[in-house]
């Protein structure tokens, strides 16, 4: 969206990826940081037409804040957390520019290993 370097492998994969809708918001404060109105962000989100997902259960909201503690040193947010934690849950890859992300690789989250693929 803000013509990224990395773009192109997340194009490659748009049309069946998913976002969960705190990182949703995440994406829209950085589209307005960046100089789009409230209005621009979200239409451009909405134009993704990606699957969101909106629930957070009490074992993944366990897991993800579990990560946050033990993750502190990495500086990782809610959102970052949140977008592991359901990835390792559904089995997806994580895709990101954050290289940090590449250490929590195979750490069993939700019972499952965190799958990362850094995008540049």
């Amino acid at each position: 969206m803000l013509d990224e370097p990395g773009n192109e492998r997340v194009c490659a994969v748009i049309d069946r990826a998913s976002i969960h809708a705190v990182n949703v918001a995440e994406v829209v404060a950085k589209l307005i940081r960046a100089g789009a109105t409230p209005e621009k962000a979200r239409g451009l989100v909405e134009e993704l037409q990606l699957h969101v997902g909106e629930e957070l259960g009490f074992r993944q909201a366990a897991d993800c804040g579990a990560l946050i503690a033990a993750t502190r040193k990495l500086g990782l947010s809610l959102g970052d957390c949140v977008c592991l934690t359901c990835a390792a849950a559904s089995g997806k890859v994580a895709m990101t520019a954050e290289r940090r992300w590449k250490e929590l690789e195979g750490r069993k989250l939700a019972g499952a290993p965190v799958r990362v693929e850094l995008i540049r």
